[in-house]
């Protein structure tokens, strides 16, 4: 049988803002006759079209009618060219929850700026500062969805094929323990295994299991200073490519995953962490990413670090970080230093 379907793309991206020193921003507006424009550094979904974009915040001046009012617009910066979207724009409160969240969708072209006026206005922002603007940081975020052109695809491939992959098959093997010929002891916990699984999956496993040792010929490996629950959801990750609840296990997930060298579960948990960062964090994790040679992750914490400095350095962490690791300041002054020449 001969068939067709069409494909469309989409690539999407969640980018954070921070404005700092809102409450003068908001003072300044309610004193200006005219609005007040701030707009972010520039983003990019990364889609086929090599799309860039902006997000804007207008504080409108005491001469606008809706002088109140707070609007957050996205920004194109891909000229005249159709841009189809979907978006969604938010304000990440004082526990990181997504509020005042607004969807829109846009297909941009002559039109480079859309979004909502009123977003928020001056006087709800004040009225629930404590949530809204912990530290007189406001923080608004978007994701945004960007469709790459439509890809029509004619097949001749017979639509009665096996439904089952590899995936499955290899969770399956996971949960049956089947044909397992290797044992694990994490913690006093047994953990039943597959040499050729481990040996595929981990440059460390294998050099343990094509070694002439004693725990090879007995097939057992004792696995010491983890966690068994850490090391079961690493063992979960070799067989299935999945973590489960992997926001709330990442920091020991990532050093393990370091540790057994499974590049792809230290990505996943690099994005995980770089997403958690905080002020009250961003030092910890500066010192996790500079000890296991996370290169992204070391950029990305540095520059929030730089941004927030005024606040990161009041923390206890910042201060235990410099302690034992004096060379990451030297780092940080480096990066602050080059912030002064953009």
């Amino acid at each position: 049988m001969e068939a067709g379907y069409t494909v469309v793309k989409r690539n999407t991206i969640t980018y954070k803002w921070q404005i700092q020193e809102i409450n003068s921003i908001i003072d300044t507006s309610n004193t200006s006759e005219i609005n007040i424009i701030l707009k972010s550094s520039k983003f990019s979904t990364r889609a086929k079209i090599k799309d860039f974009w902006k997000l804007r915040v207008r504080f409108s001046g005491t001469k606008s009618k809706d002088k109140d009012d707070v609007g957050l617009f996205l920004t194109s910066l891909n000229g005249n060219r159709e841009v189809k979207t979907e978006y969604s724009l938010f304000i990440l409160n004082n526990e990181k929850k997504q509020v005042n969240k607004n969807k829109l969708v846009k297909t941009f072209g002559t039109d480079n700026n859309w979004g909502i006026l009123p977003f928020i206005t001056k006087e709800d922002l004040l009225e629930k500062e404590d949530e809204l603007l912990p530290d007189d940081i406001l923080t608004i975020g978007i994701e945004l969805t960007v469709f790459d052109d439509s890809v029509v695809i004619s097949t001749n491939v017979p639509f009665d094929e096996s439904k089952a992959s590899m995936a499955h098959d290899y969770e399956d093997l996971y949960e049956s323990k089947l044909g397992s010929d290797i044992e694990l002891i994490v913690q006093e916990k047994k953990f039943q295994a597959h040499k050729l699984v481990l040996m595929v999956r981990s440059p460390v496993f294998r050099a343990m299991l094509t070694t002439d040792m004693k725990d090879n010929r007995e097939k057992t490996i004792t696995i010491k200073d983890m966690n068994s629950e850490v090391f079961k959801k690493t063992l979960e990750f070799i067989y299935t490519d999945k973590v489960d609840d992997l926001d709330n296990v990442a920091e020991e997930l990532f050093q393990a995953a370091d540790e057994y060298q499974i590049h792809t579960l230290k990505e996943i948990c690099t994005k995980s962490l770089c997403k958690s960062v905080t002020i009250d964090n961003a030092s910890r994790l500066l010192v996790l990413a500079y000890l296991h040679n996370a290169k992204e992750m070391l950029e990305y914490v540095s520059n929030f670090i730089v941004i927030n400095a005024v606040h990161v350095v009041k923390t206890e962490e910042y201060k235990m970080m410099i302690e034992s690791h004096p060379s990451l300041g030297f780092i940080l002054f480096a990066k602050f230093a080059a912030s002064f020449d953009n």
